[in-house]
């Protein structure tokens, strides 16, 4: 025979925890703990990098370093693209300025030289990828589901094409190369996940996005070309020098996902719950 005080006390703890409010409580408690660690954070002025623009229905926010020199850019260079170049020829020229970027990294093994097509088909990629939209907004023709589909589906492509010219290259281990190509994808899901539930697109991280990485990669092509390749004996796994760095690279990538994915996750769910 079981004592009565002990089945009490059993079924006292079994009540306590199955109460929802005290389940609520602890909810609450986690989520306020998680902002006041994510709020302190390094304070970092984003006011006067700030560019907010309405791309079709959707709210459009770039907080990166090259985003005022960007759009500058765009406004002076718009009007002078002639009309016979739609923002379909801009699309493929950004995928083939990624496929010279490949071509550079693959053939740069071997000659160093090649190297140099990696800056230029990047330049290239930038121009086709960033101005695509920008000429249809200009010209007042855009296509907003045709553009929108056709943008991010194109620069998961491109981003495989050179995915796999770093990773047959010799430079990068193909296994590191795809675990960058993930963790990137997963970042553009993550934005377009976003657009779809708050129709706003924010594609960059703090001060850092699309242009700034296209930046990293050309200074390490730069260092490829001016450096011999070292090799390095880790617990028998011979890593390149840049094996290491696309590695932390894609670490500091993961780290900034699931920082997003919480703060994103209680904004949603406070606004999911606020009238409850």
């Amino acid at each position: 025979m079981i004592p009565i005080n002990k089945n009490k006390k059993t079924l006292k703890k079994l009540q306590d925890i199955l109460d929802e409010q005290k389940w609520n409580d602890f909810i609450t408690t986690v989520e306020s703990r998680l902002e006041d660690i994510l709020g302190k954070e390094v304070e970092v002025d984003l006011t006067g990098l700030r560019i907010e623009y309405k791309r079709d229905e959707q709210d459009t926010v770039n907080t990166s370093i090259t985003a005022k020199p960007e759009e500058r850019a765009k406004k002076f260079i718009c009007p002078r693209i002639p009309k016979w170049v739609s923002p379909d020829h801009l699309t493929i020229l950004g995928v083939i300025g990624m496929t010279i970027s490949a071509a550079g990294f693959l053939f740069g093994f071997v000659n160093r030289l090649w190297l140099i097509a990696v800056p230029i088909g990047l330049f290239i990629n930038w121009f086709g990828d960033s101005f695509d939209g920008s000429i249809a907004r200009y010209r007042k023709r855009t296509r907003p589901n045709y553009g929108y589909y056709i943008d991010k589906i194109v620069d998961a492509v491109a981003l495989i094409i050179l995915t796999l010219g770093v990773g047959l290259s010799g430079f990068v281990k193909i296994e590191i190369a795809f675990l960058f190509c993930i963790m990137y994808l997963a970042l553009m899901l993550h934005v377009d996940l976003i657009v779809h539930v708050q129709n706003k697109c924010q594609y960059t991280f703090g001060m850092l996005g699309p242009n700034e990485v296209r930046l990293v990669v050309s200074v390490i092509s730069i260092v490829m070309l001016l450096t011999p390749v070292n090799y390095y004996d880790i617990y028998g796994y011979f890593l390149t020098q840049y094996d290491i760095a696309v590695f932390v690279m894609s670490v500091i990538m993961f780290v900034i996902l699931i920082i997003s994915i919480v703060k994103k996750g209680i904004e949603l769910n406070k606004s999911d719950t606020e009238k409850w």
